[in-house]
C-alpha cells in the first residue's frame, strides 16, 4: 500500500517536473521568438512537436514561417488549427503581415504565395481585396501572368464587389496581352452584354481587331472577316472602323473581288476627312491600283 503511494507520489511530482519544464520551454521560445532568434526558439520547443497542444504546433509553425521555410510552417499551423482555433486569428495575421510588407517592397508574386498559404490553411479567409490589390500591382508593372492568377483567384471569392468590377476589364486586357484571345473575347463580350458601355465595347472591338489581324495575318481570311464584320455591324468605335474596312477590303482584294473591294476602301478615305490616317493613305494606293487594272 505504501509502495504505491510513493509511486503515485513520484508520478505526480514527474508530471509537475515536465509539464513545470514545457512551460518553461514554451516562455523560452516566446522570448526567442520575441528577439527574432527563431533558431534558437525552435530549439527549446521542436522536442516538444508530438505534443497534442496547439500552442507548441503554433510557435513552431510560426519559426519556420518566419525562416522561409513554408512547408514546415504549413504542416505545424494545419496540425495547431486541428486541435482548435485558438490560434486562427494569428496565424492569418502572420501570413499578411509578411504579404503587406511584400507588396511594399514591390514583391506582388511573394505577396499573392502567402495569401494562398493563407487560403490553404483557412479556406473561408477573405482575401480577395488584397489579392486584386497584388493582380493590380502586376497589371500596372507588366506582369500580365502573375496579374491573370490573382485576378482569377480574387473572383473565385468575390465576384461581385465593385473591386470585382474594376478588376475584370484588367483581367480581360491581361489575357489579351499574353495573347489568350479565346479567353478574353468570351470574357469582353458578356460584360459588354451586361453593361452595354462604350468603354465594354471598345474592348471587345479592341479584341476583335486583334483575332481579326491575326487570323488575316495567318492567310484565315473567312475567320478574319468575321471578326472585322463585327465591329462594321457596330458602327462602333469610330476609331476602328477604318481598320475594319481596309482589313475587310484586302480580303475581298485577295479573293480578286475588286469592285467589293474598291467600295470597301472608299469607305475608309469617307472616314477620314483630313486624308491623313496610315490606313487612307494604303486605302488610296489599293484604289490606284484597282483602276489601273481595269
Amino acid at each position: 500500500m505504501k509502495k504505491s503511494i510513493w509511486l503515485l507520489i513520484a508520478s505526480s511530482l514527474l508530471i509537475s517536473l515536465y509539464c513545470a519544464r514545457k512551460e518553461e520551454r514554451i516562455t523560452n521560445a516566446r522570448r526567442f521568438i520575441a528577439e527574432w532568434n527563431y533558431d534558437r526558439a525552435l530549439t527549446e520547443i521542436i522536442a516538444l512537436r508530438k505534443e497534442k497542444d496547439s500552442e507548441i504546433q503554433y510557435l513552431i509553425g510560426y519559426c519556420y514561417l518566419r525562416k522561409n521555410e513554408y512547408p514546415e510552417a504549413l504542416q505545424y499551423f494545419g496540425a495547431s488549427l486541428e486541435m482548435d482555433t485558438t490560434f486562427k486569428d494569428s496565424i492569418i495575421r502572420s501570413y499578411n503581415n509578411l504579404s503587406q510588407n511584400a507588396i511594399k517592397i514591390n514583391e506582388p508574386e511573394r505577396a499573392l504565395f502567402l495569401y494562398q498559404e493563407i487560403a490553404k490553411l483557412v479556406p473561408e479567409y477573405e482575401q480577395a481585396s488584397n489579392l486584386y490589390l497584388i493582380g493590380d500591382l502586376n497589371f500596372e508593372s507588366g506582369n500580365y501572368e502573375a496579374a491573370i492568377r490573382a485576378y482569377r483567384r480574387a473572383l473565385q471569392i468575390d465576384s461581385t464587389s465593385q473591386e470585382a468590377k474594376n478588376a475584370k476589364p484588367k483581367l480581360i486586357r491581361a489575357l489579351a496581352a499574353t495573347g489568350d484571345y479565346t479567353s478574353a473575347l468570351p470574357m469582353a463580350t458578356a460584360e459588354y452584354e451586361r453593361l452595354q458601355t462604350a468603354a465594354n465595347l471598345l474592348l471587345v472591338s479592341e479584341l476583335q481587331l486583334a483575332l481579326g489581324t491575326r487570323h488575316f495575318g495567318g492567310g484565315m481570311l473567312d475567320s478574319a472577316e468575321i471578326y472585322f464584320g463585327h465591329i462594321i455591324a457596330n458602327g462602333e468605335p469610330k476609331s476602328m472602323l477604318d481598320d475594319a474596312y481596309f482589313y475587310t477590303a484586302e480580303i475581298y482584294y485577295a479573293r480578286g473581288s475588286y469592285d467589293v473591294a474598291l467600295e470597301l476602301y472608299k469607305k475608309v478615305l469617307r472616314l477620314d476627312p483630313y486624308q491623313k490616317g496610315a490606313m487612307t493613305k494604303k486605302a488610296k494606293e489599293r484604289i490606284k491600283e484597282i483602276k489601273e487594272t481595269k
